[in-house]
């Protein structure tokens, strides 16, 4: 039972100890109640209950309690002004009712907080006043106005709870209503679920301050250039500052890089080029070479050795060392790595004299030097046998382009298919591929990454393109071929899935295919350690037939292969078949013996 309201002096209110409210809010929350009290009064009376003493406890309000007493001890209050209260029996749920007044209570939405802002703001307050009465920051006000100003139909998303706060607060990196309601429409929902995907998706035109060309410029001295800058609100420091003027900008990063490159060029290279940006895409197009210690003297040499020497005693020596001899066996090995470890490098004449520098911008905004680079019309050609080497053997039959090209293509799928069963050693390949262009060198794979699944034409009908074609049935059947779909799908997937996947890619991949006109560099030499990783039986996957073989080659080359496969000559009468005869004849011959042309045979490698 309640009884009805009374006005009570503030200071014979006292906060009941069995609140349930155990935990203090902030003070910053506590000063905001304050202000709004001193604003605008006290918009809701206080529950409680006779004390002894002549007091009262404050069952429901504690927090507009110690707003009330907070000013009060300012001054701001009489400490004997009266308080709306609700006075309660004593013998009611008291903490029932402290329950249900902290439980029950929802928070004022934030939006109806920005709008409450924007609508004194339109009325004529001055976002000073605003935070006067609230007890806020002027920025805060700021923000929440700035809020309060994106798109209607963002901001209603954001009232019906399809945007988080901080998501709310990306899209008011722009005032294009326009192309917040395009974003909202059109982006995949991992999107608009991360704020930092929803400002840059905004601002992707826009150069940020913390862009490295901004940081190796610098700021100030880009807007002492001239250069105008656009600031978010919400920005802190450098971010969400934007640079305006992307000429002005690129001239500056030119110079700085062309004054660095010039310094460079000192150095005696062939050539030197300054760039804002060198990728690792980019630093995979030239073969890489490496500065080489500098030589020891001959001084320098019978040094090392001799410390050499004395190390290998001290390790011959039983027992433990005393401390003079730790302490000399410690010394020798410093000088050991003074002479070996420790050299200066130089770059040796005859690569200055082939090799480039690319000066660039790092990933921290500093000058980033690439040295050691060789274009590919730079790179020596390698001598040329002569022809008095090699004369006492047999020069081998020639295949035509085409056989080459069409027995090739039957490897390359069967590598393919092979491939995507074996996840360890697809993902062993994609990262040596990575990893080859991130250290540099050439780039030297059969792997074409971009991903540009390639063309199984030259090998249609085949045992292998019939097995990709079956796991891409499978795999279609599995995976959504919507891109966004595709996204959500690969996340939720165990880490097992994503490597089978993972394989079937890469499998699909493989270029290990020789045809004319066709580039190399190291492709096919990759191809064949791929081979041999995988243990590649050809044989199980491609039978020579008179169709795929003995039809295109000589009737020598056929009799030749024969005499291999079975390990003996060729009867007599054979060289008397016409070529198709004897095509077919090699094809019953030779099938079940596991004999493969020698293109198709494996690579043996000595490491």
């Amino acid at each position: 039972m309640t009884e009805p309201h009374q006005l009570i002096p503030l200071n014979k209110l006292a906060a009941w100890d069995g609140n349930v409210r155990k935990t203090a809010g902030a003070d910053t929350a506590l000063a905001e109640l304050a202000a709004s009290i001193a604003a605008h009064g006290l918009l809701q009376s206080l529950v409680v209950r006779k004390a002894p003493r002549g007091k009262f406890a404050v069952i429901a309000g504690r927090r507009r309690l110690h707003a009330l007493t907070a000013l009060a001890e300012q001054g701001r209050l009489d400490p004997a002004v009266p308080i709306a209260c609700q006075v309660i029996a004593d013998d009611a749920n008291a903490v029932e009712l402290s329950l249900a007044e902290n439980a029950v209570r929802e928070p004022m939405h934030p939006a109806d907080e920005l709008d409450a802002f924007r609508e004194l703001i339109d009325r004529g307050s001055s976002v000073a006043d605003v935070a006067a009465r609230f007890g806020v920051a002027e920025s805060t006000v700021e923000k929440r106005l700035r809020l309060a100003r994106v798109s209607p139909t963002v901001f209603d998303a954001y009232r019906q709870g399809e945007l988080g706060l901080e998501e709310v607060m990306a899209f008011a990196v722009t005032d294009d209503h326009e192309a917040q309601e395009r974003l909202w429409r059109e982006a995949p929902a991992w999107l608009l679920d991360d704020a930092r995907s929803i400002r840059a998706a905004l601002t992707e035109d826009d150069i940020a301050a913390t862009d490295r060309r901004v940081r190796f410029v610098g700021l100030k001295a880009y807007q002492k250039a001239g250069g105008a800058v656009r600031r978010d609100l919400f920005s802190e420091g450098d971010r969400g500052v934007f640079v305006l003027d992307a000429v002005l900008l690129e001239s500056l990063v030119l110079r700085k890089l062309e004054k660095a490159a010039k310094a460079v060029g000192k150095e005696g290279w062939l050539w030197v080029e300054a760039r804002p940006s060198f990728g690792y895409d980019e630093l995979g197009r030239y073969e890489r070479r490496w500065a080489e210690p500098v030589p020891l003297t001959d001084d320098e040499a019978a040094e090392l050795a001799a410390v050499e020497r004395e190390i290998d005693a001290s390790y011959e020596i039983e027992g433990d060392l005393s401390c003079e001899q730790q302490e000399r066996l410690d010394t020798l090995t410093a000088r050991m790595e003074e002479l070996t470890d420790e050299r200066e490098e130089i770059w040796p004449e005859d690569t200055l004299a082939i090799a480039g520098a690319v000066v660039s911008i790092g990933s921290d905004g500093e000058i980033d030097v690439t040295r050691g680079l060789v274009r590919p019309e730079d790179i020596p050609e390698k001598p040329r046998a002569s022809k008095s080497e090699g004369a006492d053997e047999e020069p081998r039959p020639t295949l035509s382009a085409a056989l080459i090209e069409s027995l090739t293509a039957q490897r390359s799928a069967a590598l393919s298919a092979t491939l995507i069963d074996r996840p360890a050693v697809a993902l062993a390949a994609i990262v040596h591929l990575f990893a080859t262009n991130v250290f540099g060198g050439r780039r030297g794979t059969c792997l074409d990454i971009l991903l540009s699944p390639q063309s199984f034409r030259k090998a249609q009908g085949s045992k292998a393109v019939e097995a990709i074609e079956q796991a891409r049935e499978r795999w279609g059947e599995r995976v959504p071929g919507d891109p966004e779909q595709l996204w959500a799908w690969c996340l939720e997937q165990d880490q097992s899935t994503l490597l089978d996947l993972l394989a079937f890619c890469a499998g699909l991949s493989v270029d290990a295919v020789q045809a004319k006109g066709k580039a190399d560099s190291g492709r096919l030499e990759r191809a064949a350690r791929l081979a041999e990783a995988l243990q590649l039986d050809l044989g199980a996957w491609f039978q020579p037939t008179a169709e795929s073989y003995f039809g295109r080659i000589s009737k020598a080359q056929t009799l030749a292969a024969l005499a291999e496969a079975k390990g003996a000559p060729p009867a007599p009468a054979w060289a008397n078949l016409k070529k198709a005869e004897l095509a077919q004849l090699a094809e019953r011959e030779i099938a079940g013996t596991g004999w493969l042309p020698e293109l198709l045979r494996p690579t043996v490698f000595s490491n």
